[in-house]
């Protein structure tokens, strides 16, 4: 039984750590991964708010090279003459406002440059140029993509205006725009290394990035165009970079009353990587403390297992000394029954043979019902009395009718003996000298519990009873003095309708 208790606690116990460290990592999974989301969460936001600077600031520099470009086509007045003082100061004061990168020019129909207020200038002939043949062709204003300067080598964009006098078409005013300008904007926003921002047409072709490429890029068949776009004007979603190959979360919005689209985008490898160190950071810290918590699991289970294999060692050996003892009562009971055998064969007066036959019957008793009944630490006072007063009604052949009123008190060995050796007597003197006439015969016992191993014994018979004084003094008498001494009472006789022996005795274990 104690083992089955054992071995469900044992199970209970690994079952109740197991769970404990699935609760745990689940919690800790449960953390890193609302934390990632967290991170991804906050990366798109960063990202979708670049966008929108990019988106106003992008707005702002066309809004603004717009009406630059109105103010230059008003200062050149109905006849266009070239390197006009006062065209050009008005061209000059047309770009106020815009960056100091922004340069200008008016370039005439035959490909002249009439005016810039660049002033490295070197001519060359820009008529094959997209935003030089766009207005000649009749767009009355036109964005560039991504170009790399004939003057200094820079990657530019430029906004052009289509020049008319009387609907003749005579030249185009341009305003180019360093595509480094970016750099600050992207600056501005502290996004983080790896992260970018851009401009991009709505034909897919790159008008300025930062970090620049090494050349202009159709992105045409990028998911951006082919799938985003079409669906909606702005948005979030994660993708390789077309023009390095960086894994990126994107932001995208298109610009109003424009062509253009403004990107911005903050790298995983940043987000996420800055994410998972701060994770480890905190797996370094708690990871210790799962491990801790397995060992000592370990450990915990591994002694249950070990106090398992020792309960089952200890029930082996209780079960063979359970079994010596048993049969070591058994074979002194056995004797006992011998003992009492080689009585019957000696040549004694019967009454001195039953005497000692009932006395060694009482011993035999006390070790018949230990093995009986498995009462190795303690008897049980009821069925241990009643054991003994039946023999010994047997032996007698007595009718006499017998009453036991017995608390549920333990015995223990050492009193066993003496108690059942002190019983046989009082009873046996009650059973061969009480004379009840013509009444019925009747003894009666009482075992009562006084305090923690006191306990009161009364034996009483309805005979005539005898005087203590010069009653017997023979074998018994002197047995129920000693028994009562080794049980570490006093006993008294009365005479109340009959023979009353009491005695008070200590039975060494009391329930």
């Amino acid at each position: 039984m104690v083992t089955k208790v054992i071995a469900r606690s044992a199970r209970a116990a690994m079952a109740f750590i197991i769970v404990t460290l699935l609760v745990y990592s689940a919690i800790v999974g449960s953390l890193i991964y609302q934390g990632f989301n967290d991170a991804e969460n906050r990366a798109e936001a960063s990202a979708v708010a670049a966008a929108k600077a990019v988106q106003i600031n992008t707005g702002w520099i066309v809004e603004v090279a717009k009406q630059a470009l109105r103010r230059m086509d008003s200062a050149l007045g109905q006849n266009i003459q070239s390197n006009d003082t006062s065209t050009m100061s008005s061209v000059q004061d047309a770009l106020e406002g815009l960056p100091a990168s922004a340069k200008a020019y008016i370039v005439a129909s035959d490909g002249r440059t009439l005016y810039t207020t660049d002033r490295s200038f070197v001519d060359v002939d820009i008529r094959d140029r997209e935003y030089y043949t766009a207005p000649a062709a009749g767009k009355a204003f036109f964005t560039s993509s991504l170009l790399i300067s004939r003057q200094d080598g820079s990657q530019i964009f430029t906004f052009s205006r289509r020049l008319e006098r009387n609907g003749e078409f005579i030249g185009v005013a341009i305003i180019s725009f360093d595509a480094a300008l970016l750099g600050d904007l992207l600056e501005s926003l502290d996004l983080g290394s790896g992260s970018t921002i851009s401009i991009i047409r709505s034909d897919g072709m790159l008008v300025a990035r930062h970090p620049p490429v090494d050349a202009p890029l159709d992105l045409s068949e990028y998911v951006l165009f082919t799938e985003l776009l079409p669906r909606a004007k702005s948005g979030v979603y994660t993708n390789w970079s077309p023009a390095d190959g960086v894994q990126r979360i994107v932001a995208y919005r298109t610009i109003p009353a424009t062509d253009l689209v403004a990107l911005a985008s903050v790298g995983t490898a940043e987000t996420i990587g800055s994410f998972w160190r701060r994770v480890w950071t905190f797996l370094a810290i708690v990871g210790p403390v799962i491990l801790a918590l397995a060992l000592s699991a370990i450990w915990i289970i591994r002694l249950l297992q070990q106090q398992e294999r020792r309960h089952h060692e200890l029930e082996a050996a209780l079960a063979t000394n359970t079994m010596l003892f048993r049969e070591i009562h058994h074979r002194v009971k056995n004797n006992m029954q011998s003992m009492q055998s080689l009585v019957r064969m000696q040549n004694l007066p019967e009454e001195v043979k039953t005497d000692i036959q009932l006395r060694f019957a009482a011993m035999s008793a006390v070790h018949e019902h230990m093995y009986n009944y498995d009462a190795y630490a303690t008897l049980h006072a009821p069925e241990f009395v009643a054991a003994i007063t039946d023999t010994l009604c047997k032996a007698y052949g007595s009718s006499a009718k017998l009453s036991l009123d017995i608390d549920p008190l333990s015995i223990s060995h050492e009193q066993a003996t003496p108690l059942a050796l002190l019983i046989n007597e009082v009873v046996t003197n009650a059973l061969k000298y009480a004379d009840p006439g013509e009444a019925e015969a009747e003894i009666s016992i009482s075992l009562k519990s006084l305090t923690k191993d006191l306990a009161k014994l009364v034996i009483a018979d309805n005979g005539p009873g005898f005087n203590v004084a010069t009653g017997p003094t023979g074998m018994g008498t002197r047995i129920i003095k000693g028994m009562v001494m080794q049980l570490g009472g006093t006993s008294n006789y009365t005479f109340d309708g009959g023979t009353v022996f009491s005695a008070e005795i200590h039975l060494g274990a009391v329930v």
